[in-house]
């Protein structure tokens, strides 16, 4: 509790010598971090940041495979191992394409019959 040698308080003359020591022996990356005041009105020192430091805050947190899989679950509406029903036309059959024919053709003659009775009315 001695003498204030070391407290950051000092004057701006040990503040720019510091600075450029620092400044010197920066390697390339490196950047330093200018001194802050804390609300006593007293400096701090300054900080060298390495080249690559990431900051807690912004490493991204560790999530398990369990916790992935409940995420992903869970944004799917359907019930696990639900396989939606394909419609490839392909897929027909020969017998099913000509029963589908038929059916068109039967829907088309029936629309034809109504406009010829709406003719005969009007």
């Amino acid at each position: 509790m001695g003498s204030c040698d070391g407290g950051g308080g000092g004057g701006g003359g040990d503040l720019r010598k510091q600075m450029t020591e620092l400044s010197k022996t920066l390697k390339e990356g490196e950047r330093i971090l200018a001194p802050t005041r804390r609300p006593d009105g007293t400096l701090r020192k300054p900080i060298r940041i390495r080249a690559g430091y990431v900051p807690q805050e912004e490493v991204a947190i560790y999530q398990s495979k369990g916790a992935l899989w409940k995420k992903e679950m869970a944004s799917h509406d359907e019930p696990p191992g639900y396989d939606p029903p394909t419609t490839d036309v392909k897929t027909k059959t020969k017998s099913a394409k000509r029963n589908e024919r038929k059916k068109e053709k039967r829907l088309q003659a029936a629309h034809e019959k109504d406009k010829v009775l709406e003719q005969v009315v009007v």
